[in-house]
């Protein structure tokens, strides 16, 4: 009999714009264009969640958030929830869900306009115009990331990275595997968990600003900013790795938005 794999993917967007969805059903033993299979059952939702107004819970998150230059530090201070007390800082805590009745290995995308993070070649964060945070978690009062733990954004001391077009704007695109394996009915530790804008970040007459540069900034509309988000699950049955079952699923260099990927690594 010939090996069945299943998966699905569910896409969200960190942005001031609506929220954007897609799932795929994937099946690598069939010719069919189209298919809706039963075999197994992998399905994941993405969760996106902010504090409420009081900071005494996670809510649902809204659209439509005002991007401006934190005050203070996103890796100072940080609250109940591990989050940090900064203001002008953008709450956005992804995790995935796994919804389905099958174990699963996770991938989990983030894209960032092109025109705002410092990748290829150099990865300098500290020129980053837009920044993201990656999870935390709390644990008996400690705050603890989750980045090289829970998820692993980095092979052989690089970074899991890629560059795209999306809606005609150029991104950098991070993503990161769940170190393990995802049971039925339970959700990830926090993938994200907000952005903000450098403090550095200004606005002039003749345009956008930062590190006392004028920003160059292409097709990006800075009144529409978005960080689109793509997760993608497939059953952990007969695979070893989250990169394993991911590449046999969806075949290497996977781009969930389509169209060409560059500089890869």
């Amino acid at each position: 009999m010939k090996k069945k794999i299943l998966s699905i993917c569910v896409a969200a967007v960190i942005a001031v714009t609506a929220i954007s969805g897609a799932s795929l059903a994937y099946l690598t033993d069939t010719d069919k264009a189209t298919n809706t299979f039963t075999v197994g059952n992998v399905k994941i939702d993405l969760i996106e969640q902010q504090r409420n107004e009081n900071g005494t819970d996670l809510v649902d998150f809204v659209q439509d958030k005002n991007l401006l230059p934190i005050v203070g530090s996103a890796q100072g201070a940080k609250d109940s929830f591990g989050l940090p007390t900064a203001k002008n800082y953008v709450d956005k805590v992804v995790t995935v869900k796994n919804s389905g009745t099958n174990d699963a290995y996770i991938r989990a995308y983030f894209a960032i306009p092109s025109a705002l993070d410092d990748g290829y070649e150099t990865f300098n964060a500290g020129l980053n115009v837009l920044h993201f945070n990656f999870g935390n978690k709390v644990v008996d009062g400690a705050v603890i990331s989750t980045y090289g733990n829970e998820w692993n954004w980095k092979h052989d001391g690089e970074w899991n990275y890629f560059e795209t077009t999306i809606d005609g704007v150029a991104y950098n695109v991070y993503y990161a595997d769940y170190t393990k394996i995802l049971a039925a009915g339970e959700t990830t530790e926090r993938f994200v968990d907000g952005v903000y804008l450098d403090k550095s970040f200004d606005v002039k007459d003749d345009g956008y600003y930062a590190f006392n540069k004028k920003l160059e900034l292409g097709n990006l509309d800075m009144n529409k900013v978005q960080c689109p988000v793509f997760s993608v699950a497939v059953q952990a049955g007969g695979f070893a790795s989250a990169e394993e079952a991911i590449t046999s699923a969806f075949g290497a260099n996977y781009n969930p938005w389509g169209g060409e990927a560059t500089n890869w690594q």
